[in-house]
């Protein structure tokens, strides 16, 4: 039995135990206290109200429409005849359902599965009946235990023997270090596995007089200009279509999902996360534009060339001699 099954609304008037397994079958049970019943009989000469629809749907069924619907009832063990399905399954629960393996000594719930009866056991004694065999975390259910080995798991390479704890990095360990690399560039020999990346190495080495193409804001007085379309989608829907990312439980809001996903570690671990500063001995990579000719971003973004900006040096130096 799953703790969503548990009955845990009980009935608060005085002389009445009975308990549901959710807030509105409580609700409904209380109108039988206060004696309101909404769902009257809408048969002629029927004074019949009920506070449940359901109730109500089965006196019609059983009451009324028993000859026009023309469907009978009966037990298939012991042959006994019901006026309505719900009485018949009653029945069939009381005198014919056999009784589950596991049982429990508490509240004699029954179980199919020795796994199951241990998770409901967590109800009554509050133990943990499942534990990982490798770092002792206890799990009150057989699926959230499984569900955490998978952090355990390990993927071997075949060819260097190095291990990973993830199929995404496995993944791209062998793509980096052991696929073959067709696409070569031809400037300063550099390889690459995938056709896209070797694109966008050759545009490091294009003349600096024709500089990348930008993209400009198209809201009227925004007069920003971006390098790539991706940042512009980004600043039009946090500067201008106000879109924000909001924290559900403080309610902050932060203008991307990285940002929002940084601040909820401080939910989860009481401190800010610091990030790890990377350096080239602790796996940060060589620039890709190593010894090439470089242009400044703002001159991109301006759209001028190093040849334009000396143009302007030499009008100011004659303008002042």
């Amino acid at each position: 039995m799953s703790n969503k099954d548990a009955k845990v609304y009980v009935c608060t008037q005085a002389g009445c135990k009975n308990k549901y397994n959710r807030p509105y079958r409580l609700e409904q049970h209380l109108l039988s206290h206060l004696n309101i019943k909404p769902f009257p009989c809408t048969w002629e000469n029927c004074s019949k109200a009920y506070s449940n629809k359901s109730h109500l749907n089965r006196h019609i069924a059983s009451a009324h429409e028993k000859e026009k619907n023309n469907i009978i009832y009966r037990c298939p063990e012991c042959f006994k005849s019901y006026s309505n399905r719900q009485n018949l399954k009653k029945h069939i629960r009381q005198k014919h359902v056999v009784s589950l393996p596991f049982v429990c000594d508490h509240c004699k719930a029954q179980c199919r599965k020795k796994h199951q009866l241990g998770a409901h056991m967590y109800m009554h004694n509050g133990v943990k009946a499942f534990s990982c065999e490798i770092c002792s975390k206890e799990f009150i259910t057989l699926y959230e235990k499984k569900r955490h080995m998978r952090c355990h798991k390990t993927y071997t390479c075949d060819e260097c023997s190095s291990i990973f704890n993830q199929w995404s990095r496995y993944q791209k360990h062998r793509k980096s270090e052991h696929c073959a690399k067709k696409y070569i560039c031809e400037d300063c020999g550099r390889a690459y596995t995938q056709r896209i990346h070797i694109i966008q190495h050759l545009k490091s080495h294009s003349n600096s007089e024709n500089p990348r193409r930008t993209f400009s804001c198209p809201y009227p007085d925004c007069f920003r200009r971006y390098s790539r379309n991706s940042n512009l989608t980004q600043h039009i829907l946090v500067k201008h279509k106000k879109l924000k990312h909001i924290c559900n439980i403080c309610q902050a809001d932060y203008s991307s999902q990285a940002k929002l996903k940084e601040h909820l570690k401080i939910h989860e671990n009481g401190v800010v996360p610091r990030r790890k500063v990377k350096s080239l001995a602790n796996g940060r990579k060589h620039r890709k534009d190593k010894d090439t000719l470089k242009m400044s971003t703002a001159l991109k973004l301006a759209g001028l060339t190093e040849a334009d900006i000396e143009k302007c040096k030499l009008l100011n130096n004659t303008k002042y001699e």
